[in-house]
């Protein structure tokens, strides 16, 4: 299949394995159709079709998918270093000891992105049910529902048992 790439070549291949390879690339990322149309631009930059085309695209389309994935990877570590820092210094303002920031910090990563959103909206942002409501077009009880649920799970995140109670001799 040596020769010129040309418009009518890149339609069939989209057609033909465009979803499988959509279907490949989602294994590691969510951008997979972007992966696939990279793979194919890069392909019409060729000067000629490569002598195995549709396995040249699957490896594009893989070393685009890993690419984009490990550049998620680097951004959520950056963004989860940057946050960690702002909340550190707010908590770190209002005398909260290091040790405690850095175990506050811990607890809200463990919590799932929307029950992170709610608390540092309702704790941090100083919003009230009404405005985090509209944030994220929910009902105000229904934004309060979930603050109360994201918050209890958090204080037992946070728990830290007592030494005397594990000492403590059980009574019978």
């Amino acid at each position: 299949m040596n020769g010129p790439i040309d418009a009518e070549l890149l339609g069939r291949l989209l057609d033909e394995h465009g979803a499988a390879l959509a279907l490949y690339a989602s294994q590691w990322t969510d951008a997979a159709d972007d992966c696939v149309q990279e793979a194919l631009i890069e392909l019409a930059r060729q000067p000629q079709v490569p002598e195995r085309v549709v396995a040249w695209l699957y490896r594009v389309v893989k070393h685009r998918a890993l690419n984009t994935l490990r550049g998620e990877r680097r951004r959520r570590d950056r963004e989860s270093r940057a946050m960690a820092a702002r909340f550190a210094e707010v908590y770190q303002s209002l005398g909260h000891k290091h040790d405690e920031s850095v175990a506050a910090i811990a607890a809200l990563e463990d919590l799932d992105a929307a029950e992170r959103e709610i608390i540092v909206m309702r704790i941090w942002g100083g919003l009230k049910f009404d405005e985090i409501a509209a944030t994220l077009a929910v009902s105000t009880t229904t934004a309060h529902r979930h603050y109360e649920q994201a918050l209890g799970k958090l204080r037992r995140l946070l728990e830290m048992p007592c030494s005397t109670n594990t000492n403590r001799p059980k009574m019978n």
